[in-house]
């Protein structure tokens, strides 16, 4: 990472109220997609 994309994230939590459980969050989801409802399922 660069140190500019460091301090927009620190500033997005500060300011925006960032919550980066939700990114976090939305990232392992991402291992679970299959074209597939019912595998995703």
């Amino acid at each position: 990472m660069e140190t500019k994309q460091i301090l927009e994230t620190i500033r997005m939590v500060e300011e925006e109220n960032l919550d980066i459980r939700t990114i976090t969050m939305g990232i392992s989801l991402l291992d679970c997609i299959d074209a597939s409802t019912e595998k995703t399922c």
